[in-house]
């Protein structure tokens, strides 16, 4: 009997993220054996991702004919990406002559061009991991990769949100403990971390009383463990957690960044969100950081200066993070008193990005958090900051408030 394909709907595509994927792979070894360019230039797209450092990325041209002349020569990689643009029956053939001198062990992923439910249940049924219809793009075969290692995958690893300012000064700090108050709010377990650990004042802010930084305590080498990071944390509310540095005069030095790494890998195994504050200070631990994180927030105020460190900024992460949305652009103390200063739509579209929120200079509000040591909602839930703070924080959790409020480009006043 004629066999007819039952096609899938374009809303449940194999493989078409709706979303960044989230996650990291471990050590491992892939390679694609492409068939077209376009899938070998998405490959190297893959390739340079954050979420793909750890993997030996290679790409090969020929398709499932050059996949089984390769392991017949050599051992096989941990995971195959095989790009076939033939027929059912060609591609069925093709993993046949694979089979044999493929490991049993290898993860395969197979993008075809037939849009065939039928085969993507034989392709599972015959050992294939996952099968993606082409045209696929780097998320959708970043998102594949990162579903084959679930131990490393969204369900078990919470997300990173970075905050830094374009320039000391610019009040990046208080934005991201005020955040990461407001996140935790709506019984969302958040981790806050200082990561300015020379000059922080999260422990100050928020009345902690530290002499010893979470930074000076972490152990070299692979002693850190969720234990000891379970005693560095200061509860400051029932969801909120803070990793201070310390309140006593002295230089911390900044520990390896592998030993960071290591710490927010296990932060992010234990909270759905973690708020880093990061100095501004372009160090390796603070670009590392930055690359790795999957959200970050931009913090500037509208003048030249802060423009150009913007331009420079948003420039590297493009590079660095290819794949991933750009950063979220905050402008902060718009309306200063005798500044000149350059209108926050400008100030956007000088960097060709869009406006996320402007918050109007209010000295009276802040200050008054700042001395009585509390967040900006405890003093004022009304204040255009909050409902700044409320956004931001819907947007980053997927938590809904209560409260109907307007857009973000609007909520600023004086």
């Amino acid at each position: 009997m004629k066999h007819t394909p039952l096609e899938l709907r374009p809303d449940a595509l194999v493989g078409q993220p709706q979303t960044q994927p989230v996650g990291t792979t471990p050590h491992i070894s892939l390679h694609a054996f492409c068939e077209t360019s376009a899938v070998a230039a998405s490959m190297g797209r893959v390739a340079s991702d954050r979420r793909l450092s750890r993997a030996r990325v290679s790409v090969t041209m020929g398709g499932i004919a050059a996949a089984t002349s390769y392991c017949s020569g050599q051992p096989t990689p941990d995971v195959m990406i095989l790009e076939n643009g033939g027929s059912r029956a060609d591609l069925l053939a093709a993993l046949a002559d694979l089979a044999p001198v493929c490991d049993p062990a290898t993860k395969v992923i197979v993008v075809g061009a037939t849009n065939d439910i039928a085969l993507y249940r034989e392709l599972v049924a015959e050992g294939v991991a996952e099968y993606l219809l082409a045209p696929v793009d780097a998320l959708a075969l970043i998102g594949a990769v990162l579903r084959l290692f679930p131990n490393e995958g969204a369900a078990h690893i919470g997300k990173i949100h970075a905050v830094i300012g374009t320039k000391g000064g610019v009040g990046s700090s208080v934005l991201a403990q005020n955040l990461a108050w407001t996140m935790s709010q709506g019984s969302t377990a958040t981790l806050l971390a200082d990561l300015d650990l020379q000059f922080g004042t999260v422990a100050l802010n928020c009345n902690i009383e530290c002499h010893t930084g979470f930074a000076d305590q972490l152990p070299e080498g692979q002693n850190l463990d969720g234990t000891l990071l379970e005693r560095l944390l200061f509860k400051h509310g029932p969801d909120l957690s803070i990793l201070p540095c310390a309140t006593a005069a002295q230089i911390a030095r900044d520990p390896d960044v592998d030993v960071i790494r290591k710490m927010l890998d296990l932060a992010r195994a234990t909270f759905p969100h973690v708020v880093l504050d990061l100095p501004n200070a372009w160090s390796p631990l603070v670009r590392s950081t930055l690359v790795a994180a999957d959200n970050i927030l931009l913090v500037a105020e509208p003048d030249l200066a802060n423009l150009r460190n913007a331009r420079g900024m948003l420039d590297f992460l493009k590079m660095t993070r290819p794949n991933d949305d750009p950063p979220q652009l905050i402008l902060n103390r718009v309306g200063l008193p005798k500044r000149r200063e350059i209108k926050p739509e400008k100030f956007a579209a000088a960097l060709e990005t869009d406006l996320a929120a402007k918050i109007a200079f209010d000295p009276a509000l802040f200050s008054s958090a700042t001395a009585n040591g509390q967040m900006i909602e405890e003093v004022s839930k009304t204040a255009p900051m909050t409902r700044v703070l409320q956004h931001l924080a819907e947007q980053l959790t997927g938590r809904t408030h209560a409260t109907k409020r307007r857009g973000l480009g609007r909520l600023w006043g004086r």
